[in-house]
């Protein structure tokens, strides 16, 4: 019976894991996201869980012992000696908010004005602020405390996550 697993790779190797573990007959899902590099300004898709892809192997078939030794790959994620197994569920929701190229597509908070939001992405990461307006673009007004006053800023959309 195929079922799910997760799998820990070494530190930038997402991509060389997945390849060497399809040679040898295994499908994997590397969930995506796109994001902007700080550096370039440009957006490149990135792993949504860095170091680790989900496999789907039959373990009556298919010997789990060898992704261990896979180029790329540190090994299975276990619980004790189980290895752990991710519900079809987890996989099924990160399908149907993915692209083709296997991007998932994280909502945006829900914003109205006067609700508290943190900057997750770009300069002003771990910034907390005040949503004021949506602008053209994907881009908000926000309120930002700064070195001890509120200033005014304009950052995209994707930058935001709902402050808890």
């Amino acid at each position: 019976m195929l079922q799910w697993f997760a799998v820990l790779t070494k530190p930038r190797a997402e991509r060389v894991g997945r390849e060497h573990l399809e040679r040898q007959g295994f499908e994997c899902r590397p969930p995506l996201l796109r994001r902007e590099a700080r550096a370039r300004r440009a957006v490149a898709a990135e792993p949504l869980f860095p170091r680790y892809l989900f496999l789907r192997a039959d373990p009556a078939r298919q010997d789990l012992a060898r992704v261990r030794s896979t180029r790329g790959v540190s090994g299975l994620v276990r619980f004790g000696a189980e290895p752990a197994r991710v519900p079809e569920v987890v996989l099924d929701a990160l399908a149907s908010r993915s692209d083709t190229e296997g991007v998932v597509r994280l909502d945006p908070p829900d914003l109205v004005p006067g609700a508290p939001v943190r900057i997750v992405d770009g300069p002003l990461a771990g910034v907390e602020a005040i949503f004021r307006a949506a602008g053209p673009d994907e881009r908000v007004h926000l309120l930002v405390r700064l070195i001890g006053g509120e200033r005014a800023a304009c950052v995209p959309l994707r930058h935001l996550a709902a402050r808890l």
